[in-house]
Formats: structure tokens, sequence, C-alpha cells
């Protein structure tokens, strides 16, 4: 009787022990946190090592383990709310509202720094010979080469929020806050520009190298290579010059995706009309990323992180607070997102990865390169310059000027 006793009593450890790991590995909850100093409105990146990058409004890059231990931080002169970039080599790029973009070695050791005349919250792009790009709130963006010395610069006419997009051939899509959309070719000239409405996001690029953009005058719009309008969707936001922060995302199979400060993340078909919108509880500046099974990942404003599925029914939402961050899936499905209480999370998740497609995240991919598009289709040709604005043909679009 006592050996049954004992036996039944192992066997009741074993089975709850089994639970607890279950439990523990459940998609939707916490897996680790990382505390920092200050908000983490800056999105995480991942190296091929697994080790993810992030800055902090205490002044801090930080490189953080795959089991949430910090591998090394460092320190600049001003809040960070820009999102680093990873090139091949492993070096870190990222803006500072001290006025500078640093390149850190993987080491966490300072390769060079380039500086600018005010802040910077763009987060850089890399094209495929190596190039930064990168915006300043010193109304210019900045080409930078791979040794920091100065490539080219580009009068956008105010501050430039927006992070970069780089096209396959070193076209650079870039908003301003001065209501414009630019598309700058390799050079640093001008070849076309949109004028919208304080237009902050970034741009996100598809395989037909049609270029997306949200604005704050409501609009989600899709241009053509050539700066011609494809469509524009209108949400429910009303004139909100906040809500131009959350930049799409693409899914394999073309949807766009984009989160709204009306509270909503669209599902948006290739041809402009809705799919499903799914309803948060607060205004979203965080921009979606697309896991390899669809789910849809995205914070919001109202202290949650959410897993939509494709049909846009939750999955499931994980409490944390202000979520500013957008976030990043690891490739064994975790899912790296910042707060405004300062920390790095790590979520369970089982999406498998990240999506393969087009434009699955913000900055496109897990190192944050910004570089996307397709040179198989035919590209239309850039368009002569004109006489307006600095010699850029202009693009227009219903109720797309504030005058």
């Amino acid at each position: 009787m006592k050996r049954l006793f004992i036996f039944l009593l192992i066997l009741c450890f074993y089975f709850l022990g089994i639970g607890i790991l279950n439990a523990a590995d459940t998609p939707g909850t916490l897996k680790w946190m990382f505390q920092t100093g200050g908000c983490v409105q800056s999105s995480p990146a991942v190296d091929s090592n697994g080790i993810i990058y992030v800055g902090s409004n205490d002044h801090n890059v930080y490189a953080i383990n795959s089991d949430g231990t910090l591998k090394w931080q460092f320190a600049t002169n001003g809040g960070i709310h820009s999102s680093p970039a990873i090139d091949s080599n492993g070096i870190i790029y990222i803006g500072s509202g001290d006025g500078k973009l640093y390149a850190i070695n993987p080491d966490g050791t300072l390769k060079w720094k380039f500086t600018t005349l005010a802040g910077i919250d763009s987060s850089p792009a890399i094209g495929l010979d190596g190039t930064i790009y990168v915006g300043s709130y010193d109304h210019n963006v900045y080409a930078v080469n791979p040794d920091g010395t100065l490539k080219w610069e580009f009068w956008a006419g105010y501050k430039v929020s927006s992070s970069p997009a780089v096209r396959f051939d070193n076209i650079v899509y870039v908003g301003s806050d001065c209501d414009r959309l630019f598309a700058i070719n390799p050079d640093g000239i001008c070849v076309w520009n949109f004028i919208g409405l304080d237009i902050r996001s970034s741009p996100a690029i598809d395989s037909n190298n049609i270029v997306y953009i949200s604005s704050a005058n409501d609009r989600i719009y899709a241009f053509n290579p050539d700066g011609t309008l494809n469509w524009e969707f209108a949400t429910g936001t009303g004139w909100d010059l906040e809500w131009a922060i959350s930049s799409p995302a693409i899914g394999t199979d073309g949807i766009i995706y984009v989160g709204s400060y009306d509270k909503n993340v669209y599902a948006i078909n290739p041809d402009g009309t809705l799919k499903w919108k799914f309803t948060t509880g607060a205004k979203i500046r965080s921009s979606p990323a697309i896991g390899l099974d669809g789910t849809v990942y995205i914070g919001s404003r109202d202290d949650k992180v959410y897993a939509i599925n494709p049909d846009g029914t939750l999955k499931w939402q994980f409490a944390a607070v202000a979520v500013y961050s957008s976030p990043a899936i690891g490739t064994d499905g975790t899912i790296y997102i910042g707060a405004d209480d300062g920390k790095l999370y790590a979520i369970y998740g089982n999406s498998g990865g990240l999506a393969d497609s087009p434009w699955p995240m913000f900055c496109h991919d897990l190192r944050h390169t910004s570089s996307g598009g397709n040179d198989t289709p035919d590209i239309p040709d850039i368009p002569e310059s004109g006489d307006d604005n600095n010699g850029c043909f202009i693009a227009t679009a219903a109720y797309g000027s504030r005058f």
C-alpha cells in the first residue's frame, strides 16, 4: 500500500510538472522581461545569433541575449526612439535624441558617429550597397557611407520622423512632417513627391514595387513606382496629427495591415478594399508584424499586445503598459516588444517565425534593413523633373493637402 502511494505521488508530480512546462510555453504568456531605465518606444531588432537590440529613453542602446540577460549596453546623450538596424557584418546603427547616428560594433564599442543638427527619431535603413539612410529633425535626410562619411543630404523642408525604405535599386522613400512623401534617387535627387498630411509613418514596398504609406489625413495610400496613385483607403480617424505613426506591413497574400488612431487594426486587400478590421481599446501607434502562420501581432495604448488570426479574430492578448513599440518575431516564434514601463518583453508565440512576405514587419526584417522591392517586374521610367518643389514631380490625391 505504501509503495502504491509513493508511485501515485510520483505520478502526480510528473503530470503536474508537465502541466507547468506546457503552461510556461503557452502562446501569449511571458517568457522573460528586461528592465531598462526609461520607456521603450524603440522597436527591437534581432541578429542572426538571436541577440536582441533595442533603444530606451534612458539614452542607452541594449544588447540582450535570447535568455533575457544583458550582453552589453551603450550610452548616448539623448533619449532613443529610433530603432536599430543591423548590417551584414553585425554593425548596429541607431539614431539618438542627441542628433547623432551611431554605428556600434557587435561587442558594444563605438565604430563611428555621424552628427546632424537636431534629434533623430527616424530609424536607419540600409541599402544593398551598405549605405545607411536616416532622417533628422534638422529637416534633412542623410545618406551615410559605411565608414561614417557623408554621401549626400536631402532637404525635406521640415522635420523627418519617418524611417526611410530602400528599393532594390537604392531608390529611397521617406515621409516628412511637412506633409510629403519623397522618392529620392541614389544620387540624392528627388524624383517625385506626394503631398499628404504630416507623414510620420514609414513606407512598405511590395513585390510589384508598389509603395504603401499612411498619412495623418486618415488615409492609407498605394503608389505605383512612377509616383502615380494606385489607390487610397480611408480610416475613421479624422484629422489627427499623431495618426500617421503606425506603418504598413504586407502579408504573403498581398494583404496590407496597419494600425490607426481610431483604435482599429485594418487588413486591406491589394485592390484597396477592406478585408477586416479589429478593434482594440485605445489608439495605436505600434506597427504590425506578421507571423509565418499569418498571425498579426501589434501593440496598443490600451496596455495590450494583440495576436490576431488571419481572419481578423482574436488569438490572444498580453498585458503590458502603453505599447508604442512595434513587435519583432524571432525564428523560434518568440515575440519581442517594448513598452512605456521601460521593459522589453519576450512573449511565447507559435507562429514559427516571421512571414516570408514582401514586407512582414516594421523596417522589413528582423535586422531592420528597411530594404525591399523586386527587380523582376518592369519598372516604369522615373518621370522627368518638373519646376515645383526643387524639381520634383508632384502626385496628388483627394484631401491630399492640408491647405
